[in-house]
């Protein structure tokens, strides 16, 4: 049944509101495990952490949709609420903005501790390649003047 002003059902309301606060509360659980894993050179296991997180975000979608009747006419449903619920649901929202704030700082800090091990791993990769190259040059050196010697002893 989709709410309407007239059919406003507070319960309902919070119950989503709680749901949404405790799947953000397990999205920061993930984030603070993925955040382990980056710093303790562990990214083989970020795939798992990922992977619930793109479950936690799809039932946050799904979540989305049975609170989008809710906030087409939001002012005019929060203004309906019985002031219990009005203080219920505004301490929810308040809970889930903090949440999806650290979430989404904690993410941007992942993903700049992520890019500058890439860019390390990047340079130890050209370290190693400018190695191979000297020692092939080293190589085509040492071979280039065991050729000089062989013909300055023979000739």
């Amino acid at each position: 049944m989709t709410p309407t002003p007239g059919t406003l059902d507070p319960a309902e309301l919070i119950r989503l509101l709680e749901q949404q606060r405790d799947l953000y509360r397990k999205l920061r659980e993930l984030s603070d495990r993925q955040r382990a894993l980056i710093s303790g050179d562990r990214p083989e296991m970020l795939l798992t952490i990922l992977r619930d997180r793109q479950d936690l975000v799809a039932a946050l979608a799904r979540l989305n949709d049975q609170l989008a009747p809710y906030r087409r006419n939001w002012d005019e449903m929060y203004a309906g609420l019985p002031e219990s619920r009005r203080i219920t649901a505004s301490g929810l929202l308040q809970d889930i903005n903090g949440l999806l704030r650290v979430i989404l700082r904690t993410d941007q800090e992942d993903t700049a501790l992520l890019s500058a091990r890439k860019q390390g791993v990047a340079n130890e990769l050209t370290g190693l390649a400018g190695g191979r190259t000297a020692n092939a040059a080293y190589a085509r050196q040492t071979s280039s003047a065991g050729a000089n010697a062989s013909a300055d002893v023979s000739g």
